[in-house]
Formats: structure tokens, sequence, C-alpha cells
């Protein structure tokens, strides 16, 4: 799976969460995975535009 597609996905589950009304623990969970997979698809972004 492509990192924007888990990035889709993360977004996705963390929408629903927090409609669902998930603890703040469980919230901040999925969020800090998130973020993660923003920081790596950034430094991928980066790396291709360093090879050009």
């Amino acid at each position: 799976m492509k990192i924007k597609d888990k990035m889709e996905v993360t977004r996705n589950i963390l929408h629903n969460a927090n409609k669902m009304n998930f603890s703040k623990e469980i919230i901040l969970e999925i969020s800090q995975k998130l973020d993660e997979y923003i920081v790596e698809y950034y430094k991928e972004n980066q790396e291709q535009k360093d090879k050009r």
C-alpha cells in the first residue's frame, strides 16, 4: 500500500473514531500514526525532488 493510501485510510479512521466518541487516548494514537505517515510522505517527496 502506498503511503498516500495509508494516509487516506488513517484519516478516515480518525474521522470515524471522532464521530463515534472514542476515548481521547485512542484518537491521539490514531492521530500520531497519521502524523508519522505525513512525515514519511514529505520525506519521500523531498528525496524525489533532490534526485532531479
